[in-house]
């Protein structure tokens, strides 16, 4: 019971101290507000180290020497995180007009810091669907181009399998005729003959034949052989055609913008940015996913630099002076005093100047 009321009345001394002490200095400083902002504080630095640690990872390719160099910033950065806090608190509770500007000033910078970080998370928090969304378009972009390649091979084949069907008319349309002219010749006019040879007599027929016909059969002969040829050559190039189609090339184009529409409607990114602009999701640019991140990652990364300064702020509180009571039985303490010595000099001054004139009479007389 003694050890109780002992460690009671300690409170109560240190509470009465520090009350004392708040009512010198002319503010109190609410200790649970400061718990608070540097907590929030504590948490920013965990954050904003876990996140450059990841980036590290990330972007260090695994180089143990280029994540130590790209951790020594942040660290620094975390440093500066928990200056603003005490920052805060000079700048509302001391009692230089400079100093709170200098403070003022540091809170500014710290919040700078801290924006930088905070920015940096905000755009780490969008980037697995950022990464997704790039892939499935550059998939999407390999698919088209896939088509548009089988798209020119059917056109050039078919380009090609023309070329060779109208060849190929060209020469029958050529035998035809060459045949039609020779039809149109005159026939060979046939004779009976004799004639000698060794002595002996032989008897047959003797023809006259157009000289034009033997022409005419070589070049329907060569056009022929020709045709031959340019069938083959056709039924080769309808061959190539027929190997070509558009079924697979189009079933990877309409699997790659199921893949991409899907990473756009999974990315809140595209979608808050078509809702800003008035487009939808596969209308949105880069030029205006980055206009929308000053908005949705740099304006956050502000409130969160000034949240625990706000806090801070707030934790000083300045306390009115208090008057001492008057209490109207002490009057006479304290005028009598000045009241006696007031109408004593009155009295003293008097004499004085009764003295001084009786004296001026006397010398006059």
């Amino acid at each position: 019971m003694a050890t109780l009321n002992a460690m009671k009345l300690a409170f109560a001394q240190l509470r009465d101290a520090k009350q004392e002490r708040d009512k010198r200095r002319g503010y109190s400083i609410d200790k649970k507000r400061v718990v608070i902002a540097y907590a929030v504080e504590l948490v920013i630095v965990a954050a904003s180290l876990w996140g450059a640690r990841l980036f590290a990872k990330m972007y260090g390719h695994d180089d143990v020497i280029q994540m130590q160099m790209m951790m020594l910033a942040p660290i620094g950065y975390a440093v500066i995180e928990f200056c603003r806090v005490p920052l805060a608190i000079s700048a509302r509770a001391h009692s230089s007009a400079f100093v709170r500007t200098v403070a003022i000033l540091g809170v500014v910078c710290a919040a700078g810091v801290t924006v930088k970080s905070m920015s940096q998370l905000g755009q780490i928090m969008f980037q697995p669907r950022l990464y997704d969304v790039v892939h499935s378009k550059e998939k999407l972009q390999q698919a088209q181009d896939a088509q548009a390649t089988v798209k020119k091979q059917i056109a050039d084949a078919d380009a090609q399998v023309r070329g060779r069907r109208t060849e190929l008319d060209t020469l029958e349309q050529r035998a035809k005729s060459g045949a039609a002219q020779i039809a149109g010749l005159p026939k060979a006019q046939c004779a009976p003959a004799i004639w000698y040879k060794h002595g002996r007599q032989y008897k047959g027929q003797w023809c006259k034949t157009d000289s034009r016909i033997a022409t005419l059969r070589d070049n329907l002969s060569k056009t022929t052989t020709d045709w031959n040829d340019a069938k083959q050559l056709w039924e080769r190039a309808v061959a190539e055609r027929n190997g070509l189609s558009r079924a697979e090339a189009d079933h990877d184009v309409a699997d790659a913008w199921v893949n991409y529409r899907e990473a756009l409607l999974h990315s809140q990114l595209h979608s808050f940015t078509g809702m800003l602009f008035g487009i939808g999701p596969t209308e949105v640019t880069d030029g205006q996913i980055n206009r929308f991140l000053r908005l949705f990652v740099f304006l956050p990364a502000i409130f969160v630099a000034f949240a625990s300064t706000f806090i801070a702020f707030t934790a000083v509180h300045h306390l009115k002076p208090e008057l001492v009571p008057f209490e109207p039985e002490g009057t006479d303490y304290l005028l009598n005093p000045f009241y006696t010595k007031v109408v004593d000099d009155a009295i003293d001054r008097l004499h004085a100047k009764h003295k001084a004139d009786a004296e001026k009479i006397g010398e006059t007389a």
